[in-house]
């Protein structure tokens, strides 16, 4: 007969500790607050800064190169979804300092929020 053993051990390391599951749910994440904010259909600066921020609380539990993931895939995401239709990326100057604007409000977020 086999045992199975359900309690954590304090000296072992938690699955979700591993800074690529972390990502990967923080992008399921953003995903599904996607789907959130297409499906309400607000004006499109509301929209962007809804996933400004949905990207930036996401980053506060991410390493520093997972926070500019997230923060590239929510400009990604807010470009293509939240401000022209049919899901289309373009790259104008305003929508580079989108970019720009994302990725270092992550970075700054997890700089902020988490030891390296």
């Amino acid at each position: 007969m086999t045992s199975v053993q359900t309690l954590h051990r304090y000296d072992e390391p938690r699955v979700i500790d591993e800074p690529a599951v972390r990502f990967g749910l923080a992008g399921f994440a953003l995903f599904a607050a996607v789907g959130v904010v297409s499906a309400v259909h607000p004006p499109a600066a509301l929209g962007v800064l809804a996933l400004a921020g949905v990207a930036m609380s996401l980053s506060a539990v991410l390493n520093r190169p997972s926070a500019c993931g997230i923060g590239i895939a929510g400009w990604a995401f807010a470009e293509g979804f939240a401000l022209h239709d049919y899901g289309q990326l373009r790259l104008t100057q305003p929508d580079l300092w989108l970019l720009a604007v994302f990725v270092l409000a992550c970075l700054a977020t997890s700089v902020l929020r988490r030891q390296p």
